[in-house]
C-alpha cells in the first residue's frame, strides 16, 4: 500500500491457498469465494481495534450532521476537520482525507494498513453518495455541496453510505492480498485467460462484496435512528466502535447464509 509506517496486515492462514489458486488455478471457484470471504471477515475483526478505521466510520456519521448546521466549517472544526474552504465536493473529500491523515500520524499502538484501507474506502463511499445527491443540470454551488452532504445524515442515506463503506473495505482488503500477483493471473488454466477475464474476475469480487455487505443497510438505519434520533445523543467514537463490533456479526451471518451454512 506504500504506507510502511502503519505496518502490514497480519499474515492470513488462507493467503497461500488464495494466491496458489490465482496463480495456477486448480481450485473450484466456490472455494476461492469462501477463502476470500474469511479473509474479509477476519479483517473486519481486526479493524475494530484500528483507530483510523473507527475515525473513518465516525466521520461518515458526523460530517453529514455538521453539514446540517448553519456554519458548516465551524461544525467540522469541532470534529477536528480543519484547513479547507468548503466550496466543492473535492474540498469536502480533502478535508475528510486530511482528518484521517492526522489520525494516522498519531502514535497509536496497533495501527495497521487496515486504517489506510478504511481511509480509501471511506473516501470512495463519501464521494459516491455525495455526488449522487448533487444537482446535475447546473454547476453545484457551495450551498449545493453542503446540502448534498447534509442529506446523508438521514437514516436511509446513512444506511446506503455504511453499506458502501463496508463493501469497499472488504473489496480493498481482498485486493490488498491478490493484486501483487496480478501479473501471474493471466494465462491458460489460470483464473483469467485474458485481460477481459481478469476484469470479469474483479467485477465478480466487487459484486460479491456489495451483496454480502447489503445487510448493513437495515442495521445502520436502525442503529442511527435509535442512537441519534430517538435517544437524542451525539454519536461518539466509542458508539461507532460498538456499532462496528456488532456489524461484524451481521456480516458474518450474511456471508454464512450466502454460502448455505446451517
Amino acid at each position: 500500500m506504500g504506507h510502511q509506517r502503519l505496518g502490514t496486515l497480519p499474515a492470513h492462514r488462507l493467503l497461500p491457498e488464495i494466491v496458489r489458486y490465482l496463480v495456477t488455478g486448480g481450485t473450484p471457484t466456490e472455494d476461492l469465494v469462501d477463502q476470500v470471504t474469511e479473509v474479509g471477515r477476519d479483517a473486519l475483526k481486526l479493524a475494530v481495534k484500528d483507530p483510523v478505521f473507527i475515525e473513518a466510520l465516525w466521520l461518515l456519521v458526523r460530517v453529514p450532521q455538521a453539514a446540517a448546521s448553519k456554519n458548516f466549517q465551524a461544525a467540522l472544526a469541532e470534529l477536528g476537520v480543519t484547513g479547507v474552504t468548503l466550496t466543492s465536493l473535492s474540498d469536502v473529500l480533502v478535508s475528510y482525507d486530511r482528518a484521517l491523515e492526522k489520525a494516522q500520524r498519531q502514535p497509536h499502538v496497533g495501527a495497521t494498513d487496515l486504517g489506510e484501507i478504511a481511509r480509501r474506502a471511506g473516501l470512495s463511499a463519501l464521494a459516491e453518495e455525495v455526488r449522487g445527491a448533487l444537482p446535475t443540470l447546473w454547476a453545484p454551488t457551495a450551498a449545493d455541496v453542503q446540502s448534498s452532504v447534509a442529506v446523508l445524515r438521514g437514516t436511509d442515506r446513512f444506511a446506503a453510505l455504511a453499506h458502501r463503506f463496508y463493501a469497499n473495505f472488504v473489496e480493498r482488503v481482498i485486493h490488498y492480498y491478490v493484486d501483487r500477483n496480478l501479473h501471474n493471473m493471466v494465462g491458460n488454466d489460470r483464473v483469467a485467460r485474458s485481460v477481459h477475464d481478469l476484469r470479469a474476475f474483479n467485477d465478480s469480487i466487487r459484486r460479491h462484496c456489495d451483496e454480502a455487505a447489503i445487510i448493513m443497510r437495515a442495521f445502520a438505519k436502525d442503529w442511527l435512528g435509535k442512537s441519534h434520533y430517538r435517544d437524542g445523543r451525539q454519536i461518539s467514537r466509542d458508539d461507532v466502535r460498538r456499532f462496528a463490533g456488532h456489524a461484524i456479526e451481521k456480516v458474518r451471518i450474511e456471508l454464512d447464509l450466502r454460502k448455505g451454512a446451517p
